[in-house]
């Protein structure tokens, strides 16, 4: 077995034991920039979280704003993109950004609103590709 394919048993066997981190949902197999995924270092244009995820975000107002159903959850949206920001970054892991519970809950992993964008779909990628991109306002 040569050293590229067993670094790749090795990291494959390490993904499947890993068990779900209850705060950020079930681990992902998913790649991420630290991985080589080459849609995150194409040198494509950057993503900003007022122009790229904000309007991304449309349908979590519904609820996560006070005084509605997730009015008591940390996820609190006041429609100040500089406060929004803060509070989202909050659910990102830019060492791990497939790991994000922003993403888990965005594709209904432990979010009782269900399933907002399915994984692999152009939202979930865009904020996917954010979150790859270190998470800026």
């Amino acid at each position: 077995m040569t050293s590229r394919a067993l670094a790749t048993f090795l990291g494959a066997t390490l993904a499947l034991a890993s068990c779900a981190d209850l705060e950020r949902g079930p681990a992902q197999l998913v790649p991420d920039a630290a991985a080589g995924d080459a849609a995150a270092t194409d040198g494509g244009a950057a993503l900003s979280f007022a122009s790229d995820i904000v309007p991304l975000l449309a349908p979590c107002k519904r609820c996560h704003v006070p005084g509605q159903e997730a009015g008591d959850t940390k996820l609190l949206l006041s429609g100040d993109t500089t406060a929004d920001a803060a509070t989202v970054v909050r659910f990102v892991d830019t060492t791990a950004p497939a790991s994000s519970r922003l993403l888990a809950k965005v594709s209904g992993q432990g979010h009782e609103g269900g399933e907002i964008y399915a994984v692999g779909s152009p939202e979930y990628e865009t904020i996917l590709h954010w979150i790859q991109q270190g998470a800026h306002p």
